[in-house]
């Protein structure tokens, strides 16, 4: 199956991360998921086509129980922090 370049860059961004950071066990998934954002958030965010592909891995990892609602979540108001997408209440 052919995948795009967005699709390749961010696989290998996050296997770079992982293999950095130590990764080896599910249970530090949910937290390499958060650090990944806070480290590649700000260039994500103006890379449409990479911070849709990391979007879907985090579906792809929720989906495989590997990390739940409210890390999916944390990853998301990371990125929308880094866009300006985020009203201050929320921002804690």
């Amino acid at each position: 199956m052919d995948i795009t370049q967005d699709q390749k860059q961010i696989m290998i961004l996050w296997n770079d991360f992982v293999r950095r950071q130590g990764v080896i066990v599910d249970a530090h998934v949910p937290w390499a998921c958060e650090a990944f954002s806070r480290f590649h958030g700000q260039n994500l965010v103006r890379r449409p086509g990479e911070l849709w592909y990391w979007r879907l891995f985090l579906i792809k990892l929720w989906n495989d129980n590997l990390i739940d609602a409210r890390t999916m979540n944390n990853c998301n108001l990371i990125l929308e922090r880094y866009q300006g997408n985020v009203p201050a209440s929320a921002k804690g």
